[in-house]
């Protein structure tokens, strides 16, 4: 789907900050794909996404980059 490209034809998922929890959104979404009450539980549902050739960029709770893994 090209609205989850950046323009070098990479697909991305963000794991963010979201309240009190964290959200796995794919860019070029408007809403997160799914909402996790921890960051660990994000990054492993997230997975599923990197085995369909998503990066997955985890942001820290000030939304810098913490970890950028690159799609398997």
């Amino acid at each position: 789907m090209e609205s989850e490209r950046n323009g070098l034809g990479n697909k991305r998922a963000h794991i963010i900050k979201r309240d009190n929890r964290w959200a796995v959104k794919k860019e070029g979404n408007t809403k997160a794909t799914k909402v996790y009450e921890t960051q660990n539980a994000a990054v492993k549902g997230a997975q599923k996404l990197r085995s369909n050739g998503h990066d997955i960029i985890i942001h820290k709770k000030d939304g810098s980059i913490l970890n950028w893994q690159k799609k398997s």
